[in-house]
């Protein structure tokens, strides 16, 4: 490793780890980035359930994946449109909106029973484990929303450390 990309690789790791402190001394600010970040998802999700829905017209199911789909980029557009406001209920919003994603789920596993389709166990479990995890984020979204800040700063500040851990090896064998 030559010594720019060792230099380089030990700054952009400090940086990395400063940006981490940061998240976890600001969750406010974290939310409101969180907002954004989680609303383009949303929209994304929501337009390819809406196409979702437009080729499984067969499948009995599939006015669940417009509905979902619609209601996605309508919360979507909300956060994007006012995040200030809205970053307070970011946390409540992604649980309706896992709540959502995940009676969706439920209702296309009972329809994948119904036609013995084997993996209905799986997408079934995963409902309701959404469900459980919408009802933990519904009875404590302040705590989540920090608990988020801080699972995020966390991993930066490990990254940052994994790379100049990873930049002091490779400088001693390259």
């Amino acid at each position: 490793m030559n010594g720019i990309s060792y230099l380089s690789s030990i700054i952009f790791a400090i940086l990395i780890i400063i940006f981490g402190g940061i998240i976890i001394a600001n969750p406010e600010g974290t939310m409101a980035a969180f907002a954004v970040f989680i609303s383009i998802i949303m929209i994304f999700t929501g337009i390819l359930n809406i196409m979702l829905y437009r080729s499984l017209k067969g499948f009995k199911g599939s006015i669940y994946y417009l509905i979902e789909g619609a209601i996605s980029v309508i919360i979507a557009i909300l956060l994007l449109s006012n995040a200030e406001a809205l970053k307070n209920f970011v946390p409540l919003l992604v649980g309706f909106w896992i709540a959502l994603k995940s009676a969706t789920a439920i209702i296309t596993a009972i329809e994948f029973k119904k036609v013995n389709n084997p993996n209905f166990k799986p997408i079934l479990a995963g409902g309701f484990i959404g469900i459980l995890l919408a009802l933990l984020i519904a009875a404590f979204p302040k705590i989540v929303s920090v608990y988020i800040s801080l699972i995020l700063g966390i991993a930066f500040i490990a990254v940052g450390l994994f790379i100049i851990f990873i930049a002091f090896k490779m400088k001693k064998y390259y």
